[in-house]
């Protein structure tokens, strides 16, 4: 438990990091060291979301192929909306040859999503942990 709450306070961290990364960049203002804890931290919590995933996989093998398929797609969801999108966006924008507001405004959707993102995260972290429930609670009734 102490490490889900853990996993919750980077998460919320990351997505102050890249509103005030939005902020600043509207503003013209640039911080290497905030562009820098983005980049970090978002890799840093995709591998322990990708590790987490691998360590509960044995529990959800008994999943129906249908709702399998939901988890993988919402997961790959995840994982594009919330991590790997905004490193892209960040790392490509000075090579970009485009106004400066269609940056802001490509920051600002890519934000949304990553906020999105979390959403979905918690919608299948309660909908699988409802499966492990009702799987225990199948196995020890009489």
């Amino acid at each position: 438990m102490r490490l889900a709450s853990a996993f919750i306070y980077f998460n919320i961290v990351y997505v102050a990091g890249l509103i005030c990364f939005l902020i600043l960049f509207y503003f013209n203002i640039q911080i290497i060291l905030l562009t820098n804890l983005i980049i970090i931290l978002s890799i840093t919590l995709l591998i322990i979301k990708l590790a987490y995933w691998y360590s509960i996989r044995k529990s959800l093998q008994s999943i129906d192929i249908i709702n399998k398929q939901k988890s993988y797609l919402l997961r790959l969801a995840l994982c594009i909306f919330t991590y790997i999108s905004p490193i892209y966006c960040i790392i490509q924008e000075p090579y970009l040859v485009v106004n400066h507001y269609v940056s802001a405004i490509t920051f600002t959707i890519v934000t949304v999503l990553a906020i999105i993102g979390m959403f979905i995260e918690r919608w299948l972290f309660f909908m699988e942990s409802q499966h492990i429930d009702n799987l225990y609670n199948e196995n020890n009734a009489i």
